[in-house]
């Protein structure tokens, strides 16, 4: 199982007795439902397997093992998994041989049934195992004693130092948050007060609510954060010229490769994943319950929102989040009128953008859009049908040629020059339009690339590991107007407080969470899971973790914190 991914030298001393006690679960599970030794031990060696591949494949695409989590995103992974080349290593055919021999084994051997005792021996002999393994992981100091824990600040380091099962097993028991030990109502009312006194709006909105569209673009990013990288042409012009016309800067994100609704999650709603597990999307658990985002508190302001994606409705589940979210209307690709154009497999930025123009124009008339994108076209398995028309020259101080293929990153390169193409029609069609209108658009995460291309990036850097794993996490965002506002300056900062800003250049009411988020940003702009630890002990970052807790834990949250409507 740890073969084609690991060599389990780093291994923590302990942690592969407990991967061989969950194999050893497995099986006592497969005999109390199958009843046969044949069935149990030939079965849970499938199992096994199944779990085991779909893991090998999960790091190959993504860059980190497999979690709990994962298994309900499944319907998501089937409609990308076409994009995507499934390789086959030799360590993978020696693994898989080896599982064949077990599975065939396990079938082999078999105790004759014999009646009624034998049923009841089984039952209880299995019942026995689970509960030991049981009474072992919630009462066993053997973890502490072995320093055996989910990796919070990599989620990569996990399955290296813990094995994949014990990773994985860690992961099924992080779905929900910690409640903050000094956690009451009464002090989420009293910081209410404090922060509606002390707030100061710093928008210069004086005319009409503008409309505002949003786009999560897929993987879009700007490698460059990551040291030098020289190409046949710019591949970003217009994201360049920006800085002089819009607000721009770097949003900090927890998410590499995948996982895009986490981005999304903490732009909509103010909430962040650094209190939350590693592991955790709140899409497939958390968010089970009507709460407040960007398009709620919109909509309280007399706003028609709309949330949009050009593919399945139902991926990451959005189809039941964005009414827990609060918008009126999800139009999925179902639903696109706008002839569909595709690059690299995936409905192209021009095509989706295309098609906010349309819906902009067939909007209400008599009320404000909001509108909420989230686009496809750049998604991984960078091995489609781009066109490259520019190349990767220069790696860090490496020559493109001389570090091996480089096709993901030339493709990749392609992918993002087509978006700024994109973007750039766009926004010269609402440049000409008379009513305000605020666009923004940022990156839910970084591609994953190949390790030649990183290890050429930072071969002569003097970057500490945890320093170039951090560089992994940028991503870039704009917040454009066609009016002219003077808005206020950002920079730098986390995806949790993007929602926030843009509320506040739109110049709408801001409920005191949001109104609380913006001063946070000011102290602390970026909070990730990487900076938690520096951050701990401080009075903003226990009241941030007591008010998400209440928005994202408690079904009677105090729509008082999230609310316009006092």
């Amino acid at each position: 199982m740890e073969l084609p991914l690991y060599d389990m030298t780093g291994l923590l001393e302990g942690a592969e007795l407990v991967n061989v006690l969950i194999i050893l679960l497995v099986y006592a599970i497969f005999l109390l439902i199958l009843q046969r030794v044949r069935f149990a031990l030939g079965g849970a060696n499938i199992f096994l397997l199944i779990l085991f591949l779909i893991n090998y494949y999960v790091c190959q695409f993504r860059g980190s093992s497999l979690s709990a989590v994962d298994l309900l995103a499944t319907r998501t992974a089937l409609t990308v998994l076409d994009s995507y080349r499934l390789t086959m290593s030799s360590e993978l055919w020696y693994s898989i041989l080896w599982f064949t021999f077990f599975i065939i084994l396990g079938f082999w051997c078999d105790i004759p049934v014999k009646g009624k005792k034998y049923h009841i021996s089984v039952t209880i002999l299995s019942l026995s195992c689970i509960l030991a393994f049981y009474t072992f992981w919630n009462k066993s100091d053997y973890f502490r004693k072995h320093d055996l824990q989910n990796i919070y600040w990599t989620v990569n380091a996990n399955e290296l130092l813990n094995g994949f099962l014990l990773s994985f097993a860690f992961s099924a028991q992080d779905f929900s948050m910690d409640k903050p030990g000094d956690y009451s109502e009464e002090k989420l009312m009293q910081l209410i007060e404090e922060v509606q006194e002390a707030f100061q709006p710093q928008s210069s909105m004086t005319t009409s609510l503008p409309h505002i569209i949003c786009i999560m673009n897929e993987a879009w990013s700007d490698l460059r954060v990551l040291g030098n990288l020289e190409t046949s042409e710019d591949f970003m012009p217009l994201y360049d010229s920006l800085s002089e016309k819009a607000v721009t800067g770097y949003t900090y994100v927890d998410i590499l490769g995948g996982l895009t609704a986490n981005t999304e999650f903490e732009m909509l709603t103010g909430d962040s994943l650094a209190f939350l597990s590693p592991t955790a999307v709140p899409y497939q658990l958390q968010v089970n319950h009507e709460m407040y985002s960007v398009a709620r508190v919109l909509r309280e302001q007399g706003y028609s929102t709309m949330a949009m994606h050009p593919s399945v409705n139902f991926a990451w589940n959005r189809d039941k989040v964005y009414d827990y979210f609060g918008f009126e209307e999800f139009v999925d690709i179902s639903q696109f009128e706008t002839e569909l154009q595709y690059v690299g497999g995936y409905i192209s930025d021009e095509c989706n953008f295309n098609e906010i123009i349309r819906q902009y124009e067939n909007r209400e008339k008599d009320k404000p859009l909001f509108l909420f994108d989230v686009t496809i076209q750049n998604h991984g398995g960078y091995g489609g049908n781009t066109a490259i028309l520019l190349n990767a020259e220069k790696i860090g101080n490496v020559p493109a040629k001389d570090i091996g293929d480089v096709y993901d990153l030339d493709t990749y390169l392609n992918l993002i020059k087509l978006t700024d193409e994109a973007f750039e029609m766009l926004l010269a069609y609402f440049e000409k339009e008379e009513e305000p209108m605020i666009i923004c658009m940022f990156g839910d995460h970084q591609p994953r690339l190949g390790d030649n291309f990183y290890d050429a990036m930072f071969r002569e850097s003097n970057l500490s590991e945890e320093d170039r794993q951090a560089l992994k996490y940028i991503t870039p965002y704009v917040i454009w107007n066609n009016f002219e506002a003077d808005f206020p300056v950002y920079g730098d900062m986390s995806a949790n407080y993007l929602g926030a800003a843009v509320l506040e250049c739109a110049g709408t009411e801001l409920p005191p969470y949001y109104q609380f988020l913006l001063e946070l940003q000011k102290k602390y702009p970026v909070i990730s899971r990487g900076k938690m630890n520096e951050m701990k002990g401080n009075e903003m970052i226990k009241q941030y973790q007591m008010l998400q807790y209440n928005h994202l834990m408690e079904r009677n949250y105090l729509k008082e914190l999230f609310s316009v409507l006092q």
